[in-house]
């Protein structure tokens, strides 16, 4: 029986060893070995997008270190594998590249975003596609000034769908989808005027000269694609991890965000779509016209909705071809190129220097100069009162704001007021401040907070005035107010004088002219019974010891200003005690 089983265990192992033998010369050769290198192959289809001759002679080569062993192994059978993907669709690529400037890969990532696009997100596809068509002309005109493969003016399909107030989660704007930081660091100007951002020729020029450093700075338009929307350090510290500076091996791994390894696939799918419509049977209207405008030179701030009418222009197209302005006005400082229709830049122009229309034009006279003050609206806050305080005319805070109704604002929202010395000192002087109840204004009037416990009737009182010209000052319609609420307190006349010289009630004490009294609590005292005792307000008891409600417990010590009959009381009761 042993024996038996010894021979059937030599012939199993003679007939596997003779099957391992039979499988390496049937195995497909290597690349190596056929002479053709998988990088060499991809870079030749990236030749042409190239932004200088130089980069023609250029080649992809895996980055090796000797600490990266493993991924060194993992890196080269995932390029053996995409170089037999790429041979396999050598035919297609052919076929379809003829349109590119840049040079398309397929491989099975970019075949899955072909048939979403052409599937289930055709017709979302499509609606950014038709909307980009208004700027791809421009934006193909500015790319070869920059030396950039004009194939790059579809990028924005992907980042932003050509809608130029698109805004990611992470506040990146505009058609380029810039964040602040690095737009102002390519010259994109961020004010509260003006956002270059949403401007389709600068934010253009701004992304053309990224894109540049970015290609300069990988070498491949695929890693520099990817480095445009995750950054440059996170595509470094992938291929530093993975060994490779193949964009497609490192796009296998998790090494990098599911976003970015799907944001090259997505733009090749895209590509191969915009150059092959009739290949993938996509159907699509007839293009719009491409934008055309004549810029004119604006000094100063100017009022669109003014200027508009006066040229025969509809606001809303003004505002299209300028979608960076976020005011109704033009910027103040250096002067800003305003873009107009195409044939109505000498009418607008002769607007702007004709003299008779400066009153309605400018809405801030010269004065000025590019000083503003940025005041954020606090509760009870009323842009009737921030005009009077600051000694700005109202219209001229809703012409620079943007404001349709000056009734419907809120708490919180930043308000631009242009400014002079004495308006300038007045914001430092109540910023980061604790809110006083009596303010002055640029006029010299007296503005009052209202406080907890006010009511018009008091403040009407305390000031000798009347309860109807607090109202007709405040274009108030009720007698309703709030803490917080500023009122602007007028001149008193000489009835309500008279009215508070015989008023019954005599004014408090103040708190410097009285002696400082403790009183412990008992037990069943209350605010109310205190302050009667020593004849003095609930709120100011509550204002002298810090406290915000009513509640108090046997044996506290409250801090009391009383006068000085209030205090021999005190001590006669104490010394009975």
């Amino acid at each position: 029986m042993r024996s038996v089983i010894f021979t059937f265990f030599i012939i199993s192992t003679a007939m596997l060893i003779t099957g391992c033998s039979l499988l390496q010369f049937t195995a497909r050769p290597s690349p190596l070995q056929t002479g053709n290198n998988p990088n060499s192959k991809q870079t030749a289809l990236s030749r042409k997008a190239s932004p200088s001759p130089e980069s023609t002679k250029t080649e992809v080569k895996v980055a090796t270190t000797k600490s990266q062993n493993q991924p060194k192994a993992l890196s080269s059978n995932l390029e053996e594998e995409l170089y037999w993907e790429r041979l396999s669709n050598e035919e297609l690529i052919e076929k379809v590249e003829k349109g590119s400037d840049m040079g398309i890969s397929i491989n099975s990532q970019v075949e899955a975003f072909l048939n979403y696009y052409s599937g289930p997100g055709k017709k979302v596809f499509i609606r950014y596609w038709q909307r980009g068509e208004k700027y791809i002309p421009l934006v193909k005109k500015i790319l070869r000034e920059e030396g950039l493969p004009e194939d790059l003016a579809y990028l924005p399909i992907l980042e932003s769908g050509y809608w130029a107030t698109a805004l990611s989660p992470s506040r990146a704007l505009g058609y380029w989808q810039f964040i602040k930081s690095t737009a102002r660091l390519y010259g994109l100007r961020i004010t509260p005027w003006v956002d270059e951002r949403m401007d389709i020729e600068k934010s253009t020029r701004a992304a053309a000269r990224y894109l540049k450093d970015l290609y300069n700075r990988f070498g491949s338009w695929e890693l520099a694609i990817a480095a445009y929307n995750a950054g440059p350090g996170k595509v470094e510290r992938a291929m530093n991890r993975m060994g490779s500076r193949n964009f497609w091996v490192m796009a296998r791994s998790r090494h990098l965000k599911k976003e970015t390894r799907e944001y090259v696939p997505r733009f090749m799918a895209i590509l191969l779509l915009v150059h092959n419509p009739d290949l993938y049977k996509l159907t699509t209207a007839d293009p719009p016209p491409p934008l055309v405008y004549e810029k004119v030179k604006v000094k100063g701030m100017v009022n669109l909705k003014r200027l508009a009418r006066l040229a025969g222009i509809r606001y809303r197209t003004l505002k299209k071809l300028n979608p960076a302005l976020k005011k109704w006005v033009t910027p103040p400082g250096p002067p800003y190129l305003l873009k107009v229709p195409k044939g109505y830049g000498q009418k607008v122009a002769s607007i702007l220097s004709n003299s008779r229309y400066a009153g309605s034009l400018y809405p801030v006279p010269d004065a000025h100069g590019n000083k503003w003050i940025r005041h954020r609206l606090t509760r009870g806050e009323s842009l009737y009162v921030l005009a009077r305080f600051y000694g700005v005319p109202l219209s001229t805070l809703v012409a620079v704001n943007g404001i349709t109704n000056p009734r419907l604002i809120r708490a919180g929202k930043t308000i631009l007021i242009p400014a002079t010395p004495r308006k300038i000192w007045l914001a430092r002087k109540t910023r980061n401040r604790r809110p006083k109840k009596l303010i002055k204004t640029a006029q010299g009037e007296k503005v009052y907070r209202v406080q907890e416990g006010d009511s018009l009737w008091k403040v009407a009182r305390s000031f000798s005035v009347s309860i109807q010209d607090i109202k007709r000052k405040n274009g108030l319609k009720g007698t309703k107010i709030k803490p917080g609420d500023l009122l602007i307190i007028p001149r008193p006349t000489q009835t309500a004088r008279k009215k508070s010289r015989f008023a019954g009630k005599r004014a408090p004490t103040h708190p410097k002219r009285r002696g400082v009294i403790t009183y412990r609590v008992k037990k069943g005292d209350n605010l109310w019974k205190i302050a009667r005792s020593f004849s003095v307000e609930v709120r100011d008891l509550k204002r002298w010891n810090g406290l915000k409600k009513n509640l108090l417990h046997p044996g506290k010590t409250l801090v009391i200003y009383a006068s000085s009959k209030e205090r021999r009381k005190n001590r006669a009761d104490r010394d009975r005690s």
